[in-house]
Formats: C-alpha cells, structure tokens, sequence
C-alpha cells in the first residue's frame, strides 16, 4: 500500500469513525431501557431485511492477500491492512486514533505490537537442525504448532458483517464465522474458540456451541464473566459440546458498571474462582491475567492454565505489552512449583513472534485479528492459509536460531540487551 493509497484510506476511516463516535454519544445520552429497546428493533429490523450484496470478491481466495482483501470488502471498521506486511496490523494504519476493528485503546494496542518489535533473534545456522517439532501438548490435546486462534466473537456487529452477503455468497453469520475459525483450526491440527459475547442470549450461545459440537474434542469455547450461575449454565452447554477445556476472559469484567439486565460481567475474586474449578468437569483457563498477584491466584485456585493478555489492548489504557509481564509471571509461577500452562496473546503477527513468546516462557499463543480476518475473508481454508503461514515462519525461524523443539526453547535464542 502507498502512501496515496494510505491517505486516503485514512480520510475515509477518520469520516467513518467520525460519524460511530456521533452515534456512540447519542447512544451514551439516552436511558438504558431505550437504548435496550432500540437494539431489539434494530434487530428484528436486520432480521427482515435482505441480505446485502457486496461487489468485488474474490471468490475463489488463493492466498492471503485475497483473503485480505475479501475481508476489507465485509468490514466496516477495520482496513484489514498489509501497511506492514499481508495481515501484519500493527495499528498505525488507516484507522486513525482508535484501534483497528473491534475499537478500544489504542496506545495499549501499539504497545503489544512493538513490544515484539522491540526484541531480536539470535541467528544461528551452524547446526544439523533440518526438521524441529513444532508440536505440543496442552490440557491432553495434542496440537501440531503452539498457536490457537484467539478468542474473538461479535464479528458481525463488531466488523459490520451483519446481514451481508460473505465471499462464497452465503449470508455473514456468527455461526458462520465461528465455523471458519473452528473447522480451519481442527484442519490446521489446532484448535479453535467459540466466543461468548456479553450481549448474546442463551439461545445464540447454544447455537455457537453446536458447532463447537460437531468437532468433539478439537473446539473450545469461551464464557463471559457473567454471574456464577450464569456461568454454570453455559459450561454445562459447554462440556455437554465436548470441548476439551474452556476459558473465561475475567478481563471483560470492565462492562460491570455500564451493564444492561441480562448483560451482567463482574470481577472474580479468589473464591469465585475456585467455585468455577470446582463446579467444572473440564480444566477451566483464566485469561486476562496481567500480573504476578493474579497469576499465583490462579494456580491457588486450581484453574488448568492462564493466559496473560489485555484483552487486544482494547479495555484499558496505558496498560503494559503482554510481553512486557509474561516473564515475570512465568518465573514467579515456576518458582512456587506449579506446572500450569502458561499461554499469552496480544500482538502475534508472524511465526518468528510466536518462538519470541515460547523463548520468554509461554508454551503457546492466541492469534486474534490475522485469524478473525482470515475467516471473514476466506472461511474454513482462509484460516487454514493463516495456520499454514504462521507454521511455515515459525520453523524457518527455529531453523535459523538453532531450536530444535518447541518444548524446549532456550532464552538464549533472544539477544539479551546491555
């Protein structure tokens, strides 16, 4: 993309955002009961109306790039940039001052972003490394790389996908999305989340999880911090899908004090924790764990593992990189004897961040927007394309710095700074 073409797909962004932020005041101003009133006409309306074509497809996607530009076609709120690279959104493009997509804070966005940028490999290439392996095990699933696709959900009210035609002609869908992310996954040797979003009734969960059902033991899903008894009864729709484990994204929990009736998340303390390993069949994984207190709460509770992540960077401002914490919590976790999976997301945009994350501790990583756009874009084998690209960079770059296993990276292979 040039620099022309980069102005003008930032005017054209800033007047968009301008007029959501008009929207989102007028929204903000009026009473709770209007606005929910309004959201459920506003549905029922989208419901009855056709579904809208979208001209300029391609069809049949070869690679990422048209998958990329399948998705800038269906989103309203992301430019499913290639500034830096086929997917590398890095928010600096023509977004303009929010974070690209789903919208949030954007310093704690570029942040995750630079913070990989900011570290180098040691390059090594004297050895008889040909083939390394790239698979792990994680909670008794064995995967064939140390990436999953990170937890996102609401793409059709949060991209503006809804109620329009996808690449392949068919109508743009949660469910429909959400089989993308999980059947490429499964296809790729992953594994793929189904999201829960905090507006969703019961009745849009249950038919996420009945794709989730169709992939017994190589999909997982995701639940809000909603009240304890509102969890219990998504996770027994959960285990009742056949996911192997699920995870709870407590860093949702900023909604708490602007919920709406039947749209409750809250903070969970240590006891609330332990109720949901206890209530739980399958291991329960805590995500938004930024810092060394939480994590040791975690593994006291008995969660089966942790992801350390701020939410994309999209909850809070001026909160540290992901990676900036992830070696503290690993060694403070580490140093007390607990065995926990320890998994990190925010930032991951190629195959040489993901062994960056493995040399600093994680044993694997969440992959959000370059998988979110690869389904929008280009279904089951968009997500496929992405796998295989973020696979095919992360044994380059084990090949090129001497690491032979993903199971067991040595530090070393990051340049230590003076």
């Amino acid at each position: 993309m040039n620099n022309n073409e980069l102005n003008a797909d930032r005017r054209e962004f800033l007047t968009k955002g301008a007029v959501l932020a008009a929207a989102g005041t007028l929204a903000i101003s009026a009473s709770s009961t209007t606005h929910a009133a309004e959201s459920v006409a506003m549905t029922a309306a989208a419901a009855t109306e056709a579904p809208k074509a979208v001209s300029g497809y391609i069809t049949e996607p070869k690679n990422i790039k048209d998958v990329l530009s399948n998705a800038r076609k269906i989103m309203d709120t992301c430019a499913a940039c290639d500034v830096a690279g086929a997917g590398r959104c890095n928010g600096k493009g023509p977004c303009g001052e929010t974070v690209p997509g789903m919208g949030g804070k954007r310093q704690s966005f570029v942040r995750n972003i630079e913070a990989f940028e900011g570290m180098s490999l040691n390059m090594r290439t004297v050895h008889t490394i040909t083939h390394p392996n790239t698979e792990i095990e994680l909670l008794g699933v064995k995967l064939s790389l140390p990436i999953l696709t990170g937890i996102t959900g609401g793409l059709t009210y949060n991209m503006g996908a809804a109620n329009k035609l996808a690449f392949d002609g068919e109508v743009m869908t949660e469910e429909k999305y959400a089989r993308g992310i999980i059947e490429g996954a499964a296809n790729a040797g992953s594994l793929g989340w189904a999201a829960d979003g905090i507006g969703d009734p019961l009745e849009t969960y249950k038919r996420r999880m009945s794709v989730v059902s169709e992939f017994k033991g190589r999909a997982v899903a995701q639940i809000k911090p909603r009240t304890q008894p509102e969890i219990f009864e998504r996770l027994d729709i959960v285990q009742a899908a056949g996911a192997p484990f699920f995870a709870i994204d407590v860093d949702s929990a900023g909604r708490a004090a602007r919920a709406l009736p039947g749209k409750t998340v809250e903070p969970k303390d240590l006891k609330k924790l332990k109720e949901i390993v206890n209530y739980a069949k399958i291991p329960f994984i805590a995500k938004g764990i930024m810092t060394v207190d939480e994590a040791l709460m975690c593994a006291e509770a008995g969660c089966g593992a942790i992801i350390v992540s701020n939410h994309g960077g999209r909850v809070l401002s001026s909160t540290p990189a992901t990676m900036h914490v992830l070696p503290a919590i690993v060694k403070a976790v580490r140093d007390r004897g607990y065995k926990l999976p320890i998994l990190v997301d925010g930032g991951v945009r190629d195959g040489g961040d993901v062994l960056k994350a493995l040399a600093c501790g994680a044993q694997a990583v969440l992959v959000g927007r370059p998988m979110l756009r690869a389904s929008l874009g280009g279904g089951v084998k968009g997500v496929e394309m992405q796998f295989k690209r973020f696979h095919t960079e992360l044994v380059s770059s084990m090949v090129l710095t001497g690491v032979a296993d993903v199971n067991k990276v040595d530090p070393a292979v990051l340049v230590q700074q003076v």
